[in-house]
């Protein structure tokens, strides 16, 4: 079924990225084109890249296209005889099309081509908390995750982390972390993107925990959770729930972190609708 889909979904994609070329009409072109990205969603969504199918349709068709759109509907005698309509530069572009076709077959075959099937798609669980949110006077914490699937088969990691004040924590900060011999594993980092790693936070970071494991399935998983003890006060714990999502943990970083940022991407597209209106506009 998931085979038939993608087959069908594929040729889609092929037959509106030929329309969007070959029809005369500049706005059924770009409607293609909205048909043609809205299908490239559906392909992400079979692979499980939910967020990069939420990308898909709000730039490209959300943002990208219906700018095209406006533009078109308001540029004076766009379907005018006199402009052309065609392009006639065929044999170049029909030359072009092939050479990038092989070279997309040729990176496609040397990069998937010997790639066995996986059994199971580990992923990974991740969760975050401000170190703010761990008040107490020990501020030593111990932790464990675990995850676990319907058939009962689990992987546990454990360990303690420190939160001090900010001074302290550049001061003494050690990133090391012991290397695990089991084929799993987990990062504790005061990054989101896990590009540094440490057991000691200072009080004005985040805490982000990531957990994975070769031998689980995501798909199959009933429970994923990150529990956080006082070492001085054991009635103090903070329990987290664990997320494979990527989409609810980038919406997570939009709504807090990047809220900021997200809203002046709009106000951008918003400028630049604008501008599209100005630019084509007829002039009296």
């Amino acid at each position: 079924m998931n085979l038939l889909l993608f087959y069908l979904l594929s040729a889609i994609i092929v037959i509106s990225a030929i329309l969007v070329v070959t029809i005369r009409s500049v706005f059924h072109s770009a409607l293609f084109l909205v048909l043609a990205f809205f299908t490239v969603a559906g392909i992400y969504l079979m692979l499980h890249a939910e967020f990069l199918a939420a990308v898909q349709v709000l730039i490209y068709v959300g943002a990208v296209t219906i700018l095209m759109l406006f533009a078109i509907m308001l540029t004076y005698q766009i379907q005018s005889k006199s402009i052309r309509q065609v392009n006639e530069q065929a044999a170049p572009a029909a030359l072009i099309s092939a050479v990038f076709l092989a070279l997309a077959v040729f990176a496609m075959t040397r990069t998937f081509g010997g790639v066995d099937k996986p059994v199971h798609n580990p992923g990974g669980w991740a969760a975050s908390i401000a170190a703010s949110d761990l008040p107490s006077q020990n501020r030593q914490w111990a932790w464990t995750a675990n995850i676990e699937d319907k058939d009962g088969k689990n992987y546990l990691a454990g360990g303690n982390l420190l939160v001090v004040q900010q001074k302290q924590a550049r001061y003494n900060r050690s990133g090391a972390i012991p290397e695990l011999a089991s084929p799993a594993g987990y990062l504790l980092s005061s990054r989101s993107d896990f590009s540094n790693k440490t057991h000691m936070f200072s009080t004005d970071e985040t805490i982000n925990l990531c957990i994975w494991s070769d031998s689980l399935d995501y798909s199959a998983i009933t429970d994923a959770t990150w529990k956080l003890t006082n070492v001085a006060d054991t009635s103090r714990h903070v329990t987290l729930r664990l997320v494979n999502s990527n989409p609810e943990q980038i919406g997570r970083l939009l709504m807090s972190q990047f809220a900021l940022p997200f809203e002046a991407v709009s106000v951008l597209l918003l400028a630049a609708l604008i501008g599209a209106i100005v630019i084509s506009r007829k002039d009296v």
